[in-house]
């Protein structure tokens, strides 16, 4: 990450700050790959997590208005700015809902050199948490999600 965000932000001190503040009550971590693996359960605990009820009449909008293919087909609505920051626009923000795709995309030394950049800039245990979403305390694994809520 030769330019480390640039020019909307830096990456690793963004990560970084949300990392230190991940204890605080009104903060919940939830990864993409949770997301992605069983998102009506991740919903469920996002919205447990809010204090939220959620009506079982309204159960399906929400995981439709939550899924890829909506946010996909609706990005103007759910990107920054409706997508002005990106030559072509809310729909390449909005890519194509695969985690792990850099595997096929970068060199095995391009994987490397950004797995010792994150560690280095993160810590070990914060590097882990966003390559995999774990993070462990002994032999007990605790997962996180970025979200905030009100105290």
């Amino acid at each position: 990450m030769p330019k480390g965000g640039f020019p909307f932000w830096p990456f690793w001190e963004n990560v970084k700050s949300w990392w230190e503040i991940r204890d605080l009550p009104n903060v919940m971590f939830i990864h993409f790959s949770d997301l992605k693996k069983d998102m009506p359960n991740e919903i469920r605990k996002i919205a447990a997590f809010l204090e939220i009820n959620i009506n079982d009449q309204d159960w399906p909008k929400i995981l439709e208005y939550s899924s890829f293919q909506w946010m996909k087909q609706n990005a103007t609505k759910s990107v920054p700015l409706g997508g002005a920051f990106w030559d072509e626009g809310a729909k390449v923000f909005i890519n194509k809902g695969v985690n792990g795709r850099w595997a096929d995309t970068l060199s095995d030394a391009d994987c490397s050199e950004y797995e010792k950049s994150a560690e280095l800039e993160l810590g070990e245990e914060c590097a882990d948490w966003l390559k995999s979403g774990h993070q462990w305390f002994g032999n007990k694994q605790i997962l996180y999600v970025i979200n905030l809520k009100r105290i």
